[in-house]
């Protein structure tokens, strides 16, 4: 309502005021005080003449003379009130003849509802024509609210319904009768239920007023349509009363539907809606029709005895064979296997969604085909490989050739001249070619060995006593910082020479008298291991290379440690990160947990 008197008043015009008196001075003089950037101020010196302009302006106050030749200032007031457009306008008499009470009588009976006797107070003048002015101007703000709000009654095409707290109709607008086919005197005190059925709910929850509502709306003739309500509350003349309103938004779910529809049967994803109640097809796209082998949708849409079965995989490596009736609650990009129709095992991403469709619980399945990905990626890894097998065994040939000809060598000079030096050089490099191709089989390893819990502490505590011999023999020192952690699904060989290597690895970076630190905790849902040296830390063009087979900037390395670490951080689902610097370098190792 505030809005429409905020209009009215940027329309807002001067206020017309009539003057009536035979005398032109005292038309000046009255101009004279009520002069007014607020008023237009009309001054005509007969009644004839008053009685044309109150035809053709709107007047808010007339102040008119009584005593004028012709028509005097009673029959002109009585001619005012005959008519039908003028009849409420307020009469200020004027008159300096005569203050008797019939006088004042005959005055009222004219139609005036004011008398002031000449000489009369300026500021009492003001006074009393400002009151009246402001009379008027209210009157007319009620007026054009009327108007406006009949306007918009009549032209709305939304429902607007005022209801009381019984749910009983009070009023109700014209476009009742084009959405509903009811007509407003029927639906008068009748219940708003009539209309939105599920509406109780929502007027009787605070939290739900003023918000926008999607729900159904029922015709006269009981057809059902979606609708858009939205609540609110007031209090009319005293009686608190809610007000609705109420859309028709069937186009625009028809235009939802129709770009769902499209997305549906064109996507190459295989896709179904299926009811709750008793799990029947209500539609699948051509690709699902395709994937299971029928060919037509009758053969599939209202069944509810077709059995579309997947294969999940769980978390512990298991699988399960379900239904989509068993998932009881939404997934997203569940990994699956399923059959197509010429018996082919498929790889497959499964994603459901609960939805309401015109009141009936539905779900909506997707199904993302990735068989032909995983033999991509499959292909790739296998590629790979082969190319890393061909890097490891020129590696291999390279490192292994380098012993053999030095055993090769000696043993030619042994020929002639037999030396117990020259059969422990061969010893050593025999034994150097050994730790070669035992490092090269540990890292060639891929069957997957069994998994058992295990708090990762004890394995630490366990090599302890290994790790701080190795230190002390090199002149440094080992410190412990381990945190509770969960338990993880890990296999202990593989883990303990993970810890070993790292320790190792760190204790040949210190120079004499550094301290090792390896320590555990828990962050988020991961546990952390992180294994701290104080060496120089490791140059970013080394770092890049460090977990390459057979890279080393150990003089005696085989390059094969890290390569090593990294196949077992791999195999348990965990990453390796580095963090380096000039004062040391740190390994984390993320488990998930």
């Amino acid at each position: 309502m505030k809005n429409y008197i905020d209009i009215w008043r940027k329309d807002e015009k001067k206020v017309n005021i009539l003057l009536v008196d035979d005398r032109s001075e005292n038309l000046l003089a009255l101009e004279s005080i009520l002069t007014s950037s607020d008023y237009h101020l009309i001054s005509v010196n007969s009644g004839e003449e008053a009685l044309k302009r109150v035809l053709i302006e709107d007047i808010a106050v007339i102040l008119l003379d009584v005593q004028m030749p012709g028509l005097d200032g009673f029959e002109t007031a009585k001619l005012i009130k005959s008519r039908e457009k003028s009849k409420h306008i307020p009469l200020i008499f004027l008159t300096a003849i005569s203050q008797a009470i019939e006088y004042v009588k005959e005055g009222c009976r004219a139609g005036a509802i004011d008398y002031i006797f000449q000489p009369f107070h300026p500021e009492t003048l003001k006074m009393k024509v400002e009151a009246f002015v402001k009379i008027y101007q209210y009157q007319e703000q009620i007026k054009f609210q009327n108007e406006a709000l009949k306007v918009i009654n009549e032209t709305l095409l939304d429902t607007l319904v005022t209801f009381d707290k019984a749910g009983r109709i009070v009023t109700i607008n014209p476009a009742i009768t084009k959405m509903f086919g009811y007509t407003e005197e029927e639906l008068s005190g009748e219940p708003i239920d009539l209309l939105v059925p599920s509406i109780t709910s929502y007027y009787s929850d605070p939290h739900k007023l003023s918000r926008i509502i999607e729900t159904f709306a029922v015709c006269k003739n009981t057809t059902v349509f979606p609708a858009d309500i939205q609540l609110g509350e007031a209090k009319i003349g005293g009686q608190h009363v809610y007000i609705c309103s109420i859309r028709d938004v069937t186009e625009r779910h028809l235009l939802e539907e129709e770009r769902f529809r499209k997305i549906f049967e064109s996507t190459s994803c295989l896709v179904s809606l299926q009811a709750v109640n008793d799990w029947h097809y209500i539609n699948v796209n051509k690709t699902w029709l395709t994937s299971f082998g029928y060919n037509h949708y009758d053969k599939v849409v209202n069944r509810s005895d077709l059995s579309i079965k997947y294969i999940v995989q769980s978390n512990d490596n298991g699988e399960t064979v379900v239904e989509t009736k068993d998932l009881i609650h939404p997934v997203q990009s569940s990994r699956i296997k399923y059959f197509n129709q010429l018996g082919e095992l498929r790889d497959g991403l499964l994603s459901t969604e609960f939805m309401d469709i015109h009141g009936e619980e539905c779900v909506l399945s997707v199904i993302t085909d990735i068989t032909d990905r995983m033999s991509v990626e499959k292909e790739m890894a296998r590629l790979d490989g082969l190319n890393l097998i061909g890097e490891m065994a020129s590696g291999i040939v390279h490192e292994v050739r380098n012993p053999m000809t030095t055993i090769r060598g000696f043993l030619q000079i042994s020929k002639d001249v037999p030396s117990p030096e020259f059969i422990d050089i061969m010893l050593e490099e025999l034994d150097r070619a050994h730790n070669i191709i035992s490092e090269f089989l540990s890292i060639s390893k891929t069957n997957n060995t069994k998994r058992i819990s295990k708090d990762l502490n004890v394995i630490i505590e366990n090599l302890f006593p290994l790790i701080q011999a190795k230190a002390m023999y090199s002149n440094h020192q080992v410190c412990l910082d381990l945190n509770d952690c969960f338990e993880l699904k890990i296999n202990e060989r593989e883990i303990r020479q993970l810890i070993l290597n790292l320790s190792l690895n760190g204790l040949d970076a210190m120079s004499s008298g550094g301290t090792l630190t390896i320590k555990t905790y828990q962050q988020d849902n991961e546990v952390i291991l992180a294994v701290q040296d104080e060496g120089k830390g490791i140059k970013q063009e080394i770092i890049d290379k460090i977990d390459k087979p057979f890279f080393s900037t150990k003089e005696n390395g085989t390059g094969l440690g890290l390569s090593i670490c990294q196949k077992i951080v791999s195999k348990h689902d965990a990453i390796m990160d580095i963090k380096t610097s000039s004062e040391g370098t740190i390994f984390f190792v993320h488990f998930p947990i």
